[in-house]
């Protein structure tokens, strides 16, 4: 049958996930033999004219058809349009197959939240076309999708292998008796009250019961597993989550390694699971609580051995992969593919599980061997960090900020005059005054476009001046301590190193926008090159930049040379 055909009809009446929801509402009444307009749940929005025959005709075609054929169906609308932002979760179809792979063949799983849906129902119809008799569970706090599932599971012939549970997966009495669990907690889910979280799984995160905290369904995610599960996890959860310091987060992560089960993380590009975001995601891996090791495979699904550009540049799983294989078997000799580290590294590293911190080894090798020549000192050590302060404008002030910005920074390396420019009052100019950059301040940025160097030009307004830079949002000034004599240059010259800006890139993290953490900012080790050094690299930047002027007569002479020709000079002369 073609859904698109009801869709048409309904167009104008119902939404499209309403017209779909209600079709198989039908479906599933018709095959239980008690459907009437007034045993369905909402019967007013069936009431339109013309609309009930055609979901009676189309829910007949669909029941007529092989469950295979429903399930079909059921993907194509729910693949539609990317319709797990309609609340019915949908992962896309090559990687729904390898996380299915993951759960190796259990027949009694718990499939919780939304985005796990129809991963739920496509498992169940295969163990069942296998002639298995699995049990399964579907657990979601939204109620309809606990109704879109029960309804799917009729009209899929899955009644009596999936039961529904509609709360909160972690609102568990015991523990958990299924053989694998399989958690998708929606992304940045806030929990307003923990008071639906049990004591033992707060108390888990060192939060005691009635006190007030911030915690997401992510973190919490974990802490039931660890509390609440014997067997194996699989976890969906935003990058942002494996890399965060703050609030209970970087406490479920220690508690995580220390319970030994974390088997492995598996680093997801952006859209190869969850075609609606461009989130990156990380699978957690947990093994059963008799199976504990001390150390953890991670591994990077966007590697060129395992994933491909596809459509509009998202990375999609290359043919002949299996991600339960690259668990599972001997970890590869290529270290930015799969490393299996030890807990005492991820301990050294913070508890961060971002698998980038793991697999740029290399990168890291490289400038480890240049720190052991060289005097070395934590940034924090060789300059004030300034970070700057969101200061809203004033339409009528009398003072202008001009605040850079990643796109400021030019070839030379020297930051521009910044796009940016609002004007302020007195009091806002005083504040703004502590973030305003000198001359020998060195710009990074460490938000968004994460590892964008940038010198001060001796020419930036002084001090007093009524319009003045400041550094914007995403840069952080570094302002080397008179005490410690570091070279603004060097700093910079070693920050802007391409083996260097590799490195700065793989700590960041983040879910929507990249982050570098105060706490790796201020650890980052510096070489202090000596006097020599400094005065060789001073020379070598002064010839660069008479390659840069000469590089600018060069394309004054071009444009030049092109104004002299046809049509430009006949357009010239008549303006």
């Amino acid at each position: 049958m073609k859904i698109e055909d009801l869709l048409h009809q309904t167009r104008g009446t119902l939404a499209p996930e309403e017209a779909f929801s209600l079709l198989i509402e039908v479906a599933a009444k018709m095959k239980q033999g008690n459907f009437a307009l007034e045993n369905l749940r909402e019967p007013h929005m069936a009431r339109a004219a013309g609309l009930l025959p055609a979901l009676e005709g189309s829910a007949k075609i669909l029941l007529s058809a092989d469950p295979d054929v429903r399930l079909s169906v059921i993907a194509k609308f729910m693949t539609m349009g990317n319709r797990v932002q309609d609340q019915l979760g949908v992962i896309q179809g090559d990687a729904a197959d390898q996380l299915l792979d993951l759960i190796d063949g259990a027949e009694s799983v718990r499939f919780s939240f939304g985005p796990s849906l129809f991963s739920c129902l496509i498992y169940g119809r295969r163990l069942v076309a296998a002639g298995k008799s699995p049990k399964l569970t579907f657990c979601s706090f939204v109620q309809n999708e606990c109704r879109f599932m029960e309804d799917a599971a009729q009209v899929l012939d899955l009644e009596e292998v999936i039961s529904v549970e509609c709360k909160f997966p972690w609102a568990r009495e015991s523990l958990s008796e299924a053989a694998v669990e399989v958690m998708m907690p929606p992304f940045g889910l806030h929990i307003r009250d923990i008071a639906e979280v049990p004591a033992r799984t707060l108390a888990l995160l060192g939060i005691d019961e009635g006190r007030a905290a911030r915690v997401n369904g992510e973190t919490v995610s974990i802490a039931d597993a660890l509390e609440n599960t014997r067997a194996r996890v699989i976890i969906a959860v935003s990058e942002g989550e494996l890399f965060r310091m703050v609030g209970a987060e970087p406490v479920a992560r220690r508690a995580l390694i220390e319970s030994g089960r974390l088997k492995a993380v598996l680093g997801v590009p952006s859209g190869m699971m969850f075609a609606n975001t461009f989130i990156k995601t990380s699978l957690i891996v947990m093994s059963p609580s008799l199976s504990t090791s001390n150390e953890v495979r991670f591994i990077d699904l966007g590697h060129e051995a395992l994933s491909q550009k596809g459509r509009r540049g998202r990375a999609e799983i290359l043919k002949g992969t299996s991600w339960r294989d690259a668990i599972k078997a001997p970890v590869s000799d290529d270290r930015s593919l799969a490393r299996d580290v030890t807990h005492d590294e991820i301990k050294e590293n913070k508890f961060v599980l971002v698998s980038d911190r793991y697999l740029n080894i290399g990168t890291r090798e490289q400038i480890d061997a240049l720190l052991a020549q060289s005097d070395v000192a934590p940034l924090e050590d060789i300059v004030e960090l300034v970070r700057s302060v969101t200061i809203p404008a004033d339409n009528d002030g009398e003072y202008g900020l001009l605040e850079a910005a990643p796109s400021d920074v030019n070839a030379r390396g020297y930051v521009g005059e910044p796009k940016r420019e609002i004007t302020v009052d007195r009091a806002k100019y005083n504040k703004a005054c502590k973030q305003q950059i000198r001359p020998g301040d060195v710009l990074l940025s460490i938000k968004g476009t994460v590892g964008v160097v940038a010198l001060v030009p001796d020419d930036v307004p002084g001090e007093g001046a009524r319009r003045i830079w400041t550094a914007g949002q995403a840069m952080m000034i570094l302002r080397p301590k008179a005490r410690v004599k570091m070279s603004s240059l060097a700093l910079y010259e070693y920050l802007s190193n391409e083996t260097v800006q590799e490195y700065i890139k793989s700590i960041a993290g983040g879910a929507a926008v990249q982050t570098i953490a105060m706490k790796d900012l201020k650890g980052f080790a510096i070489p202090m090159p000596d006097e020599e050094t400094v005065a060789a690299l001073e020379e070598n930047f002064a010839e660069r930049q008479k390659i840069f002027d000469e590089i600018d007569a060069l394309k004054m002479k071009l444009e030049d040379v092109r104004g002299r020709g046809w049509p430009h000079l006949q357009l010239r002369a008549q303006s």
